[in-house]
């Protein structure tokens, strides 16, 4: 799986854990047409893509030295909305899907760092939720593209001198 799907899968299972039941919406057409009054969503806003050149030297498992090139930077935005009834068990929730949520998560071997950027609190007059509260935190998921390539061992290449006459 991409960085997009596992970003996605993380902020859904912190949600789960901080007590949202039921699947978090992750269409916002879905859940405007949605009824219910406790709700939860997880919605991409942007996945921004920037040409990198960064290289690193590292050693695999194997012994090979290897050189990775960074080719993009990439910066998926994902909006993590929560509503519920009161607004004291939204802000539990909220407070609970925080605690919850980890800094980073590994994909395909690559760090990808977590970040909740902002919360905007919204009155049932505010948005198009039946919830009576709702929260809405942006999440900034920062990580790249990276290609691997195998360097040459000195031991295995041969260098021949020769004097000049």
């Amino acid at each position: 799986m991409g960085m997009y799907t596992e970003c996605q899968e993380e902020l859904i299972r912190a949600l789960k854990a901080a007590g949202c039941e039921r699947e978090p919406f992750l269409s916002l057409k879905r859940m405007a047409n949605s009824a219910e009054s406790r709700i939860s969503a997880v919605l991409c806003e942007d996945d921004q893509l920037e040409r990198s050149t960064g290289k690193r030297f590292f050693t695999a498992e194997d012994g090979r030295n290897m050189r990775r090139t960074k080719l993009f930077s990439r910066d998926i935005t994902y909006t993590v909305i929560i509503g519920d009834f009161t607004q004291e068990s939204a802000e539990e929730t909220y407070e609970k899907f925080l605690l919850k949520l980890k800094k980073g998560i590994y994909v395909g071997g690559d760090y990808v760092s977590i970040d909740p950027a902002e919360a905007q609190w919204m009155n049932e007059k505010d948005h198009i939720l039946h919830a009576k509260v709702a929260v809405q935190i942006k999440v900034l998921c920062h990580g790249g593209l990276y290609q691997d390539t195998d360097m040459a061992r000195l031991q295995d290449v041969e260098v021949e001198v020769q004097k000049g006459k």
